[in-house]
């Protein structure tokens, strides 16, 4: 049998693309990103694509999974053979993009990475660890070490949120920049309004957490059956991100309506039309923000809790260890349908604050594409 990542590398130095001198009318960006089920990831996909061809409209983008599992295709990840890949037919290289800093979840080797010739990219990445208030997950000290050599070979480096930013500069990575979440600007020109008689929706907890996580899980699942009793069951719907949370969620609330799509653009359908969005997916609280939908994010570990701070959200979101969790969860459900909408303030102004410089580093990286293009 072939072996697939065990091959001998040819970096094709001498034949890259980018030094080919031929006229083209197309600008090829190798996209390396999550390619699984999980809607989430599709919405930071789709906003960086979306943002970067408004300034690139002669872009097409080549999907690169970024990791093994459920990934579209191989080779994954920004090495080995990838690494003669984007050298021979990529004019840019663009790595986004969410939890990637997460146990450097991009395995992108510091030596290998010097050896890529087109332009990289580093857009909307973020930390995250296995419960609150913990330190960045990293479990080799020698993943610190090729994510600073990575930004160092990056002409820009943008992260989610304060947190992130300030893993960078402990490493010495000054160039970095917070911009938000790619996803807070798929539909960037909403604010948040309370529309009245939409469906309260409920992001389903990842179901793995039933193994490593039973008592974090209990807790957010067990939301559901309380949120239907205060609002009724026909209001509620709870929205699956990943296939993965349908089988649980229809074993669990066989009653109860669902929500899973493989096309991210029914969930901004469905999340412009509801009143509320309430959860622990982090990324379905940026989408329904983005939307204009009011939300209200339960910080799980320090992805949520590093969105809650860099948006100064500390009085209005809640972390699932809480006392009383439902009780805090309905209080703040019923302001928002009173029409009070006076806690999104900072978040709003903030947002606003960072969709500029967002937009400036998309324009950055598009001038610095068309800088090197024969």
């Amino acid at each position: 049998m072939k072996r697939m990542f065990g091959d001998r590398i040819d970096y094709c130095e001498e034949n890259a693309r980018i030094h080919r001198s031929f006229t083209r009318s197309s600008i090829v960006i190798h996209h390396y990103c999550p390619h699984t089920f999980n809607a989430g990831d599709h919405f930071v996909v789709l906003s960086i694509r979306k943002h970067l061809s408004r300034l690139l409209q002669e872009a097409v983008y080549i999907p690169k999974a970024i990791a093994v599992n459920r990934g579209w295709g191989g080779p994954h990840r920004l090495r080995g053979k990838n690494i003669s890949f984007s050298n021979k037919y990529a004019d840019a290289v663009v790595v986004g993009g969410s939890d990637n800093y997460r146990n450097w979840s991009l395995r992108i080797d510091g030596k290998e990475i010097r050896k890529l010739q087109p332009p990289l990219f580093l857009v909307g990445l973020g930390v995250s660890s296995n419960d609150l208030n913990e330190q960045p997950l990293i479990e080799k000290d020698t993943y610190l070490e090729d994510i600073r050599i990575t930004n160092e070979k990056a002409l820009v480096s943008t992260v989610r949120d304060d947190a992130t930013l300030r893993f960078l500069q402990e490493l010495g990575v000054s160039k970095a920049v917070c911009t938000g979440c790619p996803a807070l600007f798929i539909d960037d020109t909403q604010e948040i309004t309370v529309r009245e008689g939409g469906d309260i929706i409920v992001t389903f907890p990842f179901p793995v957490n039933r193994q490593s996580m039973p008592k974090r899980y209990a807790i957010l699942h067990g939301l559901i059956p309380k949120l239907a009793k205060r609002y009724g069951s026909e209001r509620l719907l709870i929205s699956c991100h990943d296939d993965r949370d349908v089988g649980p969620a229809s074993e669990l609330f066989p009653e109860q309506r669902l929500f899973f799509s493989n096309y991210p653009e029914q969930y901004l359908d469905v999340y412009r039309r509801a009143s509320m969005v309430i959860g622990s997916r982090l990324h379905g609280t940026m989408l329904s923000a983005s939307v204009g939908t009011p939300f209200l994010n339960i910080d799980v570990d320090i992805r949520g809790q590093a969105f809650t701070e860099t948006f100064g959200m500390k009085a209005w979101n809640l972390e699932y260890a809480v006392p009383d969790l439902a009780d805090s969860v309905i209080q703040r459900i019923d302001s928002v349908f009173s029409g009070d909408l006076s806690s999104f303030d900072a978040f709003t102004t903030k947002k606003n604050e960072l969709k500029t410089v967002f937009d400036s580093t998309m324009a950055e990286i598009a001038g610095h594409v068309r800088d090197q293009l024969p």
